[in-house]
């Protein structure tokens, strides 16, 4: 076997090599996606190729291996059939078959594989990991305990171990292993994926992001690592980093649908952020400002005294001062102190213009309502068990919604208001609460 130790340079000595073990398969791998010139170059290439094997001037093998690369898999199969019946041949025979979901036909391939001298244990986890997309766990568990003395040291032993963990729903195991996989392994690439999504939907966004900006770095950037790192991106406004990573997306698919999609949205953001920051403040304060005075702690004197003068929101109150509420008949010293010491206590005061209100002062002055009946258990459960989407849960984080109970404190109109919150969150939000048998707050 002959291993190319220095990465290739040109696309064109692909089909001067002997033979193609997996360190040269990935070298090569690498470098047709370095662009999509890149891959129109090297599809060129195979077309040519593919003329020199037809009139018997090739080697199928060579041909099967570049149009697997490509991930052509049907044509692929088509020329391995033809090839000599090597050990390279059935190991490569399954990875195409593997990439239509053919998990039986590829087990086949990898068995044969290992009948004529591919080592033993990558084989077996290669056919657990068949398994286990498949869904047949005692089958896939049954080959990984085979290999529990000498996996111990090697990566993927963890790696599929994780993936079992994962099956059954134990995602803290699933993470400890896929964690073990990377402390031995740290570019292994599936490893590092999977842990960073169950950190991203466990609300673990430093480690998520760490782990899908390391992916980011590889030559061959795991495209839905890449797509997942321009959502966190995008929810921190930083929108330029956002852009880069799905451009690198569309350099190697120039027909992804959802990057390209993804992309537009994100350039479009970036456009509108300028002042997003302050018309957010601008919109958060005429909202709150916008709160029934019939929701503080007040006296039943004081509320009936500002019904009766047609006082109804707290930006009507504000823009009062005290000289004429006192004008106001049978409105006196002691209901104008309550009001004040109420204000006070809330950093706002009568009379105060709304450029000066401070937005988180505000927040703390709105009453919130009372929280529904239901299980005190069930309140205190953290949002993060509702397993909502990315895009939801991070704008129930903008908003500092921590658990259930926080949560049904709120009404559809405060949701839709935060940036990046559209109907498809509420409704998903929605049908989660309904689950529990909870609903958001109707009252505003």
């Amino acid at each position: 076997m002959t291993t190319i130790t220095e990465a290739p340079t040109e696309l064109s000595s692909f089909f001067d090599v002997p033979e193609f073990d997996p360190v040269t398969y990935e070298s090569y791998a690498d470098l047709v996606y370095a662009s999509s010139r890149s891959r129109e170059r090297f599809g060129e290439l195979l077309g040519e190729y593919r003329q020199r094997v037809a009139w018997g001037d090739g080697d199928p093998l060579k041909l099967a291996v570049g149009l697997l690369i490509l991930g052509d898999f049907v044509e692929a199969l088509e020329w391995f059939s033809k090839a000599p019946d090597r050990v390279y041949r059935r190991y490569y025979t399954g990875k195409a078959n593997l990439g239509l979901r053919r998990f039986g036909d590829a087990r086949a391939e990898f068995q044969r594989a290992a009948a004529k001298g591919w080592d033993a244990f990558e084989i077996d986890m290669l056919c657990a990991a068949a398994h286990v997309a498949e869904g047949k766990l005692a089958a896939a568990e049954k080959l990984v305990k085979e290999h529990a003395a000498d996996g111990q040291d090697r990566g993927e032993w963890y790696f599929l171990c994780g993936l079992l963990e994962e099956q059954r729903g134990s995602r803290a195991a699933a993470i400890e292993q896929y964690e073990k996989a990377l402390m031995l392994c740290p570019d292994h690439v599936q490893a590092m994926f999977r842990c960073a999504w169950l950190y991203d939907i466990r609300g673990d966004d430093e480690e998520a992001t760490e782990l899908y900006q390391r992916l980011a770095l590889q030559p061959r950037a795991h495209v839905h690592a890449l797509i997942n790192l321009a959502v966190v991106y995008e929810d921190l406004g930083r929108f330029d980093e956002a852009s880069v990573c799905l451009r690198r997306v569309l350099k190697a698919y120039p027909n992804h649908a959802r990057a390209r999609l993804f992309a537009k949205d994100v350039d479009s953001a970036r456009e509108m952020v300028i002042d997003d920051s302050s018309e957010q403040q601008a919109e958060t304060r005429n909202r709150l400002l916008e709160t029934p005075v019939s929701e503080f702690e007040l006296s039943v004197r004081g509320r009936n005294c500002l019904k009766k003068m047609q006082i109804h929101t707290l930006g009507d109150l504000l823009r009062l001062t005290e000289a004429e509420l006192l004008s106001y008949k049978n409105f006196g010293e002691t209901s104008l102190n309550e009001i004040k010491a109420l204000l006070a206590k809330k950093s706002l005061r009568l009379g105060q213009p709304p450029e000066e209100i401070d937005t988180a002062a505000l927040e703390q002055a709105v009453a919130k309502p009372p929280a529904p009946v239901g299980s005190e258990a069930v309140l205190a459960k953290s949002v993060s068990e509702l397993e909502l989407s990315v895009r939801a849960r991070r704008c129930l984080q903008r908003l500092n919604i921590v658990t259930v109970g926080n949560l049904v404190q709120c009404n559809e109109v405060d949701l839709l208001a935060t940036r990046n919150f559209g109907v498809t969150s509420l409704n998903e939000i929605k049908s989660r609460l309904a689950e529990l048998g909870l609903q958001l707050t109707t009252k505003r």
